[in-house]
């Protein structure tokens, strides 16, 4: 069924007729007719009289003042009835305007039913491919979806069959750049943006084509678009345009369904990042071409910054605002809300200092919003962020098991704890240097500090005078015990490479000890 309203207007357009205040009848109707002596009232009927005697029939009347919010009546007459009708001019052929309105009502119905037929699939949760597929069945019209960042993210068959500029990586499709250069030059991409509907084009660049298109909007943010092809010469039709604005809204529902957890704040290249921080890349040249089409300078040093919320927030902690405020403070940085986390890329052509100057603005930022910091260590590779941003935000978890005051941490500090966390307990306590537990032992039987000696001379950089000093012992007392030490495991204290392993297993006895 259609609403009366805007049938009624669409008829009044159509036929270039008057119709009084057609917004204020809000019924639905599914048939039309002419009204006559004899009509049996069915509901959901629009009737026409254009004959003013059949109007002032009394069983009319009456049948008018009892189905007429459920059967409304339009009519040309000028006489006053007791009766709500409907009032239209310019009309001489009411057959002619009946047919009209039947073949309006056909449309819609059709368009209706292909529309639902399309949602059925988006809540079987058939996925965007079958969505595709079977849009390109109701427009006969090869059609594909595309992400903000030009990522073909579903291909109906005819599309496929179509000679335009693809480019491949890891078994995933993009749109060429000289085909997002000539969506940009022809102003079409602007076009995109601004639409809310789909609208129609005639390329100069492909001739054999044209094509409509339609802007996927999340939360009123362009996300995507859909784009259908159309032959030349084609004019696009009031049914391909409604029907590709309807996919392109049933593409943002499905859109949303696997991107849950990621919020974005209008930029194109945030899909792109997301894709990236997700390791769907595997050729650089493919990654650094694609983020100089999306107007980002792609430097030669990285460093990700994982913003963790310390206690619930509501939903402005991660709109547009303050994440722009990061992107001011760190030019040529990128952004994107991730899994509830703002994840910040910072990206320069000189490498990357975790100095004060660089942190600072991040902290105050972090301080500010109830935020906690973890920065991964600087890398090269922009292939690896997917690696650096787990070990951010692992950092974190390991670096902060007792939610203290601290807002920053930094990968660089946690690398031990960071590696040992990807073991299991077992294999990691075989890593602890049997000399630690034959000193253990000894103490335990003869009541010396010989552990706590080589643990503490580790700690003050392998100094005889500072650890002596930590002790509160005599140099002396320190080169007996050290001495002790040598004697009892067989070793050198000069020995470089043993101290390192005696290092790292203190550093494994207290990760294990947590």
């Amino acid at each position: 069924m259609v609403k009366l309203d805007y049938l009624l207007k669409e008829i009044s357009r159509s036929e270039e007729i008057r119709i009084c205040n057609p917004e204020k009848w809000s019924s639905a109707v599914s048939d039309a007719d002419i009204l006559t002596p004899q009509t049996e009232w069915e509901e959901g009927t629009l009737y026409l009289c254009f004959d003013s005697s059949v109007l002032h029939d009394p069983s009319v009347l009456q049948s008018i003042g009892k189905y007429g919010a459920s059967c409304p009546v339009l009519t040309d007459s000028a006489d006053e009835l007791p009766v709500p009708v409907l009032r239209t001019s310019g009309t001489d052929d009411p057959q002619h305007l009946l047919q009209a309105i039947r073949e309006c009502l056909r449309f819609e119905d059709r368009l209706q039913w292909e529309i639902n037929e399309l949602y059925h699939l988006l809540y079987a949760g058939r996925g965007l491919d079958s969505i595709a597929e079977k849009a390109e069945g109701f427009l006969g019209r090869p059609i594909s979806v595309l992400d903000a960042s030009y990522s073909m993210i579903a291909v109906s068959e005819k599309m496929r069959k179509i000679a335009y500029g693809l480019e491949t990586n890891e078994g995933r499709e993009f749109l060429s750049i000289g085909e997002v250069e000539s969506l940009r030059r022809l102003q079409i991409e602007q076009k995109i943006y601004q639409n809310n509907a789909a609208f129609f084009v005639q390329t100069e660049d492909h001739p054999d084509t044209n094509w409509i298109f339609c802007a996927i909007r999340i939360q009123r943010v362009m996300s995507g678009y859909v784009a259908v092809c159309l032959p030349d010469r084609a004019q696009a039709d009031p049914h391909e345009l409604r029907l590709t604005t309807a996919v392109a809204d049933i593409c943002a529902i499905e859109m949303q369904k696997h991107d849950f957890f990621i919020r974005r704040t209008g930029l194109q290249y945030e899909t792109f990042l997301t894709e990236l921080i997700e390791g769907r890349f595997s050729d650089v040249k493919i990654a650094e071409s694609r983020l100089h089409l999306l107007n980002h300078h792609l430097g030669h040093f990285f460093c990700l910054a994982v913003l963790y919320c310390v206690e619930p927030h509501n939903s402005d902690l991660f709109n547009q605002q303050q994440v722009s405020v990061l992107r001011k403070q760190y030019p040529n940085s990128m952004s994107v809300v991730y899994k509830n986390n703002i994840v910040l890329l910072l990206n320069q052509d000189e490498p990357i200092q975790l100095n004060e100057s660089l942190t600072a603005p991040i902290r105050q930022f972090a301080l500010q919003n109830h935020l906690k910091v973890s920065l991964s260590q600087p890398f090269a590779d922009i292939l690896k962020i997917s690696i650096f941003y787990e070990q951010a935000l692992h950092t974190l978890a390991i670096s902060d098991p007792g939610k203290s005051d601290r807002v920053l941490f930094f990968s660089t500090e946690a690398l031990p704890q960071y590696l040992f966390s990807k073991c299991d307990y077992k294999e990691l306590e075989t890593g602890i240097h049997y000399h630690i537990f034959q000193l253990q032992d000894y103490d335990k039987e003869y009541h010396t500090e010989f552990m706590l000696t080589l643990r503490t001379y580790l700690e003050h950089d392998r100094s005889a005078a500072k650890t002596a000093e930590a002790l509160h012992i005599h140099r002396s007392t320190f080169f007996y015990r050290v001495k002790k030490i040598e004697e009892l495991l067989g070793i050198s204290i000069s020995d470089s490479h043993l101290l390192f392993l005696y290092e790292l297993s203190f550093k494994i006895w207290d990760y294990l000890s947590k």
